[in-house]
């Protein structure tokens, strides 16, 4: 098939989904998650290839902006409260998927631990929009879990690195220089934005474009998974957007209008029903129940205390969307030969129902959630 009917018919899909959503009231990203499951699966549409520049674009751009509203005085004053939660919500699980695979289910060590990390992660790209859409963002409760998620995916990126990838010297200098070239970047950007001011060109349009493009590159050269990495970056670059909103608001129609879509198209469009057998619907069934149960308990366990009103219950739903780093996951262990097909289409299936039905249930709780306790409750 054509590019062409290709990119039409995607487009087509995207914005039916996107139509959905405004009528049911409904998570526009889970709905374009389903409609690229329906578009691999129903439609001969080949491989996409096209698709994997904006879907990764269009990830980095929704990190980007979770680290533009985020606030760091906040995050500093909760920083023990958000590395509690995503302690509790990640390990948890993991030990528990671990043991489970390895022991009752004869997986090797170096499985079971794939395993266990690909089904213990929280999406970030998916926990951003939603506490968005609930308007928990203005309030700490919701500043909180934004960075409780990202302690979740730094885990997760962190456990792989060391335990698949390695650490070496020439991985930490990079590292340190990558930090001191976010530090200046957004001063340069800012002189570069007031020397180019009133042009035609949409120069600082351009300008973060590149950023995050180069945050793709400078993500696998350190091996930082890259929404940890745009998120990062965008906590550096809110001031700078606070002093200019109009560059804000051009990037975030650009992200949430085109490129975000594309990215959970393309997360949906990775499973392939087709390979489903017995073995897949067994594993499905036992590590989807055990991965969604112990996330669940290890969130409501460490946000219990914290939060009053629906909060808790919606942290302990959120934070068992396992999008991005569940897939990257379980795509290397396909590679490296860890995991078998049957494995890797169990996993996708559970990351992508488990972030369905926990967005089945938080649309169904009220829109509007209580203000967190302020109250140092744990000690820490």
């Amino acid at each position: 098939m054509k590019v062409q009917t290709e990119s039409l018919i995607v487009s087509l899909l995207i914005i039916t989904a996107g139509i959905g959503a405004l009528e049911i009231g409904f998570s526009s990203s889970i709905l374009e998650i389903l409609a690229g499951t329906f578009a691999s699966n129903l439609l001969e549409l080949g491989d996409l290839s096209w698709i994997e520049f904006l879907s990764n674009l269009g990830l980095l751009g929704l990190m980007f902006f979770a680290g533009l509203e985020t606030d760091p005085e906040l995050m500093r004053k909760h920083f023990l409260k958000s590395l509690f939660i995503g302690f509790s919500s990640y390990f948890l699980p993991l030990v528990s998927i671990f043991s489970f695979s390895h022991y009752l289910l004869g997986y090797s060590l170096e499985s079971s631990l794939l395993i266990g990390i690909a089904l213990s992660t929280t999406s970030l790209a998916l926990v951003y929009p939603l506490l968005k859409e609930k308007r928990l963002l203005q309030h700490p409760a919701g500043q909180i879990l934004l960075a409780g998620a990202m302690v979740v995916d730094i885990s997760s990126m962190l456990t792989m690195s060391f335990l698949f990838e390695g650490i070496n010297a020439y991985n930490i200098l990079f590292t340190v220089a990558l930090a001191l070239l976010l530090l200046k970047l957004p001063k340069w950007g800012e002189k570069l934005f007031e020397r180019y001011k009133g042009n035609q060109i949409e120069f600082k349009t351009r300008f973060i474009v590149l950023v995050l493009i180069a945050l793709g590159f400078l993500s696998e050269q350190v091996h930082i998974n890259e929404a940890v990495l745009a998120f990062t970056t965008g906590i550096f670059f809110a001031e700078l957007f606070k002093k200019d909103w109009v560059i804000e608001k051009k990037i975030r129609a650009l992200i949430f209008g085109f490129l975000a879509p594309f990215f959970f198209f393309k997360a949906g469009y990775s499973v392939k029903l087709s390979t489903i057998s017995l073995k897949v619907i067994f594993l499905s069934t036992l590590l989807g129940g055990l991965a969604f149960i112990t996330k669940y308990i290890g969130t409501v366990y460490a946000t219990a205390n914290l939060f009053k009103g629906a909060v808790y219950k919606l942290a302990g739903l959120f934070f068992n969307m396992r999008l991005t780093f569940g897939i990257v996951a379980s795509l290397f262990g396909l590679k490296a030969g860890l995991i078998d097909e049957e494995t890797y289409v169990s996993l996708l299936i559970i990351i992508v129902i488990t972030s369905l039905i926990s967005s089945l249930i938080s649309n169904r709780m009220p829109h509007e959630v209580e203000e967190d306790l302020l109250e140092d409750i744990f000690k820490l």
